[in-house]
């Protein structure tokens, strides 16, 4: 694990260009200088400190990287001094959120559920400071310096399998998920409803690879799906993607491929898709807001549609204009509320 030092007006950083896929991003590796005396020092002690735990690397190009861009985004809007913590494993968050509340932190954000446990441990020790937690669903019973944001995945998958349907030519639909929890559940129930709601009769393999970020396990389970005969693959998978791309392009054309967080076309243009786009500075910046105003805790709920928190990514690529069409109105009728997708987590139907 990495922690950076914080990071505030009149610092210098050392930037450098992250290889990514979601557009021109920085890196704020460098040591932070702080400000001292006068108008400066007071400027200081009344700035929002806002930290993030990520748990990957922020050059990952997926989840941790638009995990760093939203938290620098979001901050800079606000005019608050920001940190993060990169490759943070479970067992160590504990300490390290603990770390920011001790150095004087206002807010801090868990990217990643998996956090939310120690996040529940370390908050009511702090009622001072406020905790960002992600969730598939709002909780009964809700800590009052918790904001909770409900990341909605299942929503952007039902127009991803609903593509799928449409793009097929086999018949054959795969997926391909790291760990089975609640929102990967819902993820591939989604899909089966699109399926359906499409008229199709095109039927979904599921696999679960253990890992969300084992590139060499999510290569072999592509392969297996490939070999069974199905040509289009949604993945629900991190850094494995990138064993993803190398079975889809040695398979060649006829054989596409989905995403989620960011774009993918670079990696595999002959085979790609689109991709599930999130945009986590939306939420944080809300969030942010309403917490300078005043609100320490609360719940949002991350919106899909164009210049929301999600979003299909469009123009679709390697399909036809027919099928663009066709899945940018279903896209549009699902961010307009007219698509009742059933949001069911607890157990996947056939």
């Amino acid at each position: 694990m990495r922690s950076t030092t914080c990071r505030e007006q009149g610092g210098n950083m050392k930037k450098l260009q992250v290889l990514a896929l979601v557009g021109i991003l920085v890196l704020g590796l460098g040591a932070t200088a702080f400000a001292t005396g006068g108008e400066e020092e007071a400027a200081a002690e009344t700035q929002v400190k806002f930290a993030a735990l990520l748990p990957g690397s922020i050059q990952d190009a997926d989840y941790n990287t638009i995990g760093y861009v939203a938290l620098q985004e979001a901050g800079q809007a606000h005019g608050a001094q920001t940190a993060y913590s990169e490759k943070v494993a479970v067992p160590d968050a504990e300490r390290v959120l603990t770390e920011y509340c001790v150095a004087g932190f206002d807010i801090i954000w868990v990217h990643g559920s998996q956090f939310n446990g120690a996040a529940a441990k370390v908050g009511p020790e702090y009622p001072d400071v406020t905790f960002i937690i992600e969730v598939d669903s709002e909780p009964a019973d809700k800590l009052p310096n918790f904001w909770y944001m409900d990341r909605n995945f299942y929503t952007g998958f039902y127009v991803l399998g609903s593509l799928a349907a449409l793009t097929t030519e086999t018949g054959k639909i795969g997926y391909i998920g790291g760990l089975e929890l609640p929102f990967t559940r819902a993820e591939i129930n989604a899909i089966r409803q699109a399926i359906r709601d499409v008229g199709s009769d095109a039927v979904l393999d599921y696999l679960y690879i253990g890992d969300f970020n084992d590139p060499v396990k999510t290569r072999q389970a592509a392969e297996g799906l490939i070999a069974n005969g199905i040509d289009v693959i949604i993945s629900s998978v991190n850094l494995g993607n990138y064993g993803l791309y190398n079975a889809a392009k040695d398979a060649g054309e006829g054989v596409y491929i989905t995403t989620k967080y960011t774009d993918k076309t670079d990696l595999a243009p002959d085979n790609f898709l689109t991709s599930d786009l999130f945009d986590f500075k939306v939420p944080l910046t809300e969030i942010l807001g309403r917490f300078i105003d005043g609100e320490k805790g609360g719940f949002l709920y991350l919106d899909y549609g164009d210049g929301m928190a999600r979003a299909t990514q469009f123009p679709i690529r390697n399909v036809s204009d027919a099928v663009n069409a066709q899945v940018r109105e279903i896209a549009t009728a699902v961010a307009a509320g007219e698509v009742n997708i059933v949001r069911n987590q607890q157990e996947i139907l056939d």
